[in-house]
């Protein structure tokens, strides 16, 4: 069985573990499924808010695509979602892109 198959496979067990659908998005977006993966990750984002990994992957992944204004809102709600759980290194990696856009 495929690695994305698994990761649906156990999603279909417990589909509120947010890890396994940012893997499933991550997995998405290596096999170049990028709408796919951007999709997952912007309903990540609705219904795990504070998943801060999520918001730092999906502005890397709006800034490969030339969409600094998306990946700057993007990036601004997930150092507030850092922020909220004392989580300096990624506050610190997600300024260090926002800066940069």
């Amino acid at each position: 069985m495929a690695r994305k198959e698994k990761l649906l496979a156990m999603l279909a067990d417990d589909p509120s573990d947010p890890f396994l659908h940012y893997a499933l998005a991550k997995e998405e977006l290596s096999a170049g499924e990028t709408e796919a993966g951007l999709a997952r990750l912007r309903g990540m984002l609705t219904e795990f808010p504070d998943y801060h990994a999520a918001h730092f992957q999906l502005a890397q992944t709006l800034v490969e695509r030339g969409d600094a204004t998306e990946a700057a809102e993007t990036l601004r709600a997930g150092i507030a979602a850092a922020r909220r759980q004392n989580d300096s290194h990624a506050v610190a990696e997600m300024t260090g892109l926002l800066e940069m856009l």
